[in-house]
């Protein structure tokens, strides 16, 4: 007869509740682990709360056989390394020394994890409840930007399923995420390019390296730390080999005319193409002049380069397709968002329909 070695339990709460926790023994050491959320009715008192007593005490079963299974996985060799008590901020901050320098969700998590610290900086995993994350997300709406805090939100979301796939804890319902709003993309025009082509910059290695941008949908970061070795030439024309900055893929991007151009002279193989455009304040405020300067009343970063070539590309025919691999794009939900902004290519799409004369 098979012994049980995980035990589910009971002990009755307040307002006619009861609660269920698991009873084990891991190494001779007695364990309870409280099922937080896993609460059912002592006496139901119609269908809907047996109904509803049945699902709690079914997930609560499974969760007895899954812990089951892991003590008898250790006990055969496989090592299950639980750490329900493990803080949560410790846990984000060993995600974020894995990642690499090169992409940039690095700095996302960092920021995060700011936010996370200032919210409750001593959350356990085991903490982590419906109610937590609901309060998060208040939290992350009333103190930064919508489309911050669906980003924030996201990260923390990514290490409770990464404390999940490594056994820390027992696996957790996610409550709903928070919505992305869509926002606007500025983006230049081909005549407006023309403007800032002629017009002066107080630092030109920066207007090259954003006219670069603008033909070749480079981050910021991949323009600042691309060298000469990245740069090759053949009989097909000028190539550019380079590790995306945001998912580490390897790209290789040819460039037109305009964009050799920027490059300029040819340096040796470790150095950086664009000297003194770091990504500083003094750098964007000569931006920000130097598109004023050229008669330009939209509010132009340094990333609206991308999107511009992004524009550029589709508004000359290029295929939906081509245009996500030309920008790197691993999902082509971020390729499609610039369709919203081409107006050339509503008008086109519009002027293709027959036009018949009654």
């Amino acid at each position: 007869m098979k012994t049980e070695k995980v035990h589910l339990r009971t002990k009755k709460k307040a307002k006619g509740m009861i609660g269920l926790f698991l009873d084990y023994s891991i190494n001779g050491r007695r364990q309870q682990e409280t099922l937080i959320g896993f609460n059912i009715y002592e006496r139901p008192k119609n269908l809907q709360e047996r109904d509803y007593n049945k699902d709690i005490e079914s997930q609560a079963l499974r969760l007895r056989n899954k812990r089951e299974e892991e003590i008898l996985d250790r006990r055969h060799g496989e090592i299950i390394v639980y750490h329900p008590k493990m803080l949560l901020v410790d846990l984000c901050l060993k995600l974020i020394e894995e990642k690499s320098d090169k992409t940039s969700t690095k700095s996302v998590w960092i920021s995060m994890l700011f936010h996370l610290r200032k919210f409750d900086k001593n959350t356990r995993l085991i903490d982590i409840t419906e109610n937590w994350q609901e309060r998060w997300k208040k939290y992350l709406l009333e103190k930064v930007s919508n489309n911050s805090a669906h980003s924030y939100n996201n990260k923390v979301r990514t290490a409770i399923n990464e404390a999940v796939t490594r056994k820390y804890i027992n696996s957790i319902r996610l409550v709903s995420g928070i919505k992305y709003k869509e926002v606007k993309r500025e983006y230049l025009t081909e005549n407006e390019i023309k403007l800032l082509l002629n017009e002066e910059c107080d630092n030109q290695r920066l207007k090259e390296a954003f006219i670069f941008s603008c033909f070749t949908g480079l981050r910021n970061k991949n323009t600042r730390t691309l060298t000469w070795e990245d740069v090759t030439e053949n009989e097909k024309g000028t190539f550019l080999y380079f590790n995306q900055c945001k998912n580490d893929s390897l790209e290789n991007l040819p460039i037109n005319p305009i964009a050799v151009r920027m490059l300029g002279n040819r340096g040796e193989n470790k150095d950086l193409v664009f000297k003194k455009v770091k990504c500083n304040a003094e750098n964007n405020n000569k931006l920000a002049i130097w598109i004023l300067k050229a008669g330009i009343r939209k509010k132009i970063t340094y990333h609206c380069s991308r999107h511009t070539y992004a524009v550029l590309l589709l508004e000359r025919g290029t295929d939906i397709y081509t245009v996500a691999k030309m920008l790197g794009h691993i999902d082509m939900k971020s390729t499609l968002i610039y369709l919203k902004f081409t107006d050339k290519l509503k008008l086109k799409a519009m002027n293709s329909l027959p036009n018949f004369d009654f």
